[in-house]
């Protein structure tokens, strides 16, 4: 399947980030993942697969720095609208002694709330499966109207018929909504995901497991496909799950001490995007689960969610380095 992706499309928020250092950015859970993605691809020079993002802007400046943003990181356009008179929304970013982040939101107006009832082009591309796969959060699902979650739902079935893909980040925000709606939510999309990357205590407050084997074993009762589990615990090792009859693999996080970590804003949308570049070039699960955790390594000891391209660690040795020593 992997092979057969050279186009993916990420939905979500873009909004104005305000650092705890006090400089001002840009970033979003499937943003960061997506943008992250582009800028590992970049390294290779590896221009087969398309990184597009769908979201909504507003006219204000930020959006337009946003736009130009997104062209230098070389992410496509196409499914992003613009709203006249509206603007991008904002959070701030507050750390405690460990380097673990508060948000505070001001995004009650925010453009993307309303993109399925301004735009189709996503619905369309998905239903003609235009795009060969899509990533998507619960952030992105918790953004959205019921109405708005429906019509999304059935282009997502529509599009897994034809074939496409769908990864999928479990990032839950009780600000955004009720435990209650985010489980309804998440329980109607889960069958239909390819790769979900599942963070632990996300889980936990969703479905109320109490642990990692509660995890497995409910999504693997409900799911009606081969689906790989990514679940990520921090610091402790991440899990991966890739059917009923092959055991459970357990890749440890690299181990980073407490000075070094600055702020972990961003730490689990970097994990997804180095274990995709990794993915879609080829390499085997556990190779791109050590390069995601060598990348969320890095983002977590500088400030903010994306940190400057050149730190990134390099995509193509590391991947040499590892399928050497397997």
């Amino acid at each position: 399947m992997k092979s057969m992706i050279k186009r993916i499309v990420f939905f979500g928020e873009c909004m104005v980030e305000h650092n705890a250092d006090g400089v001002t950015a840009f970033g979003g859970d499937t943003f960061n993942t997506a943008w992250y993605l582009a800028q590992l691809l970049r390294q290779v020079k590896h221009d087969e697969i398309t990184v597009s993002y769908a979201t909504a802007l507003g006219t204000d400046g930020a959006s337009a720095d946003l736009t130009a943003m997104l062209s230098a990181a070389h992410i496509n356009q196409d499914y992003i609208i613009v709203t006249p008179e509206s603007c991008l929304g904002e959070y701030w970013i507050s750390l405690d002694n460990n380097g673990e982040r508060r948000f505070t939101f001001a995004r009650d107006k925010s453009p993307v709330k309303a993109y399925f009832n301004k735009e189709q082009r996503l619905i369309q591309a998905l239903q003609d499966k235009q795009v060969d796969a899509i990533y998507l959060s619960g952030v992105s699902l918790a953004i959205l109207c019921d109405s708005q979650r429906r019509c999304l739902f059935q282009a997502l079935a529509m599009f897994k018929e034809a074939g496409g893909m769908i990864f999928f980040d479990n990032n839950y925000r009780q600000a955004l909504w009720p435990s209650s709606e985010a489980k309804q939510s998440y329980l109607a999309l889960m069958p239909l995901v390819d790769i979900a990357f599942l963070t632990d205590a996300d889980e936990y407050a969703v479905y109320g497991t109490q642990g990692v084997n509660d995890i497995i074993s409910l999504h693997q009762q409900r799911s009606m496909q081969p689906q790989i589990l990514v679940i990520r615990q921090g610091a402790k090792p991440c899990l991966l799950v890739s059917s009923n009859d092959t055991p459970v693999i357990y890749i440890a996080a690299q181990h980073i001490k407490p000075a070094f970590i600055l702020d972990t804003c961003g730490a689990g949308d970097a994990f997804a995007g180095g274990f995709m570049a990794q993915w879609l070039l080829g390499t085997e699960l556990r190779s791109a689960t050590r390069f995601a955790h060598r990348v969320a390594a890095k983002v977590i000891q500088h400030h903010g969610a994306l940190i400057p391209e050149h730190l990134l660690p390099s995509l193509e040795m590391q991947e040499c380095h590892y399928e050497n020593t397997l």
